[in-house]
């Protein structure tokens, strides 16, 4: 019986942490929309997306969050609304950024947005905090701030994945991310 018990609060736990990972069998809740586009890593001129996790809008893990593989191509479900990046992690550290400072607007549920080509240079301010050999990915402790961000009208890449998974019929308008200053 304990060994049931264990099993299910593993699945429940394993059901609490979202990646928003999109494949074809999922199916978009009435509130929910897909992002796609392409992101790279950069820390004092070393590409480092490969493993790397963006976090939305939380400080929490596991809450709207998205592994990056090497060639940094994003596509991902999120509800509709106005999002930001708040927290990137990378095997070399991680750095928190302020709320705000980049920002997705996805105003339609059902569609698809190209949110661009973005490219995030943390000039070495990747943090790694250790707790004995884990490192913490919960930014809370680690200060705010502003990674460089550029961000580019370049859909081939992005589009080309996209349409390939999911079907050259599908639609894809522009939300291209924005920086504030």
């Amino acid at each position: 019986m304990k060994k049931y018990i264990l099993l299910l609060c593993f699945a429940a736990l394993l059901a609490s942490c979202s990646t928003g990972r999109l494949s074809k069998s999922d199916a978009l809740s009435e509130s929910e929309t897909i992002i796609l586009g392409e992101i790279k890593i950069l820390n004092e001129g070393k590409d480092v997306t490969k493993n790397a996790k963006i976090y939305f809008d939380e400080n929490e893990k596991g809450v709207l969050s998205y592994k990056l593989s090497e060639d940094g191509l994003l596509v991902m479900k999120l509800p509709k609304g106005n999002h930001f990046v708040k927290y990137i992690y990378t095997p070399y550290g991680s750095i928190n950024l302020p709320i705000g400072y980049a920002n997705i607007a996805v105003p339609e549920a059902g569609k698809s947005y190209y949110i661009g080509t973005i490219v995030i240079d943390a000039q070495g301010k990747l943090r790694k905090k250790s707790r004995g050999i884990i490192y913490d990915t919960y930014p809370k402790g680690l200060k705010e701030e502003k990674a460089g961000i550029t961000v580019t009208d370049a859909p081939d890449a992005a589009t080309k994945a996209y349409h390939d998974e999911f079907g050259a019929d599908k639609k894809i308008e522009k939300a291209l991310m924005t920086v504030t200053e």
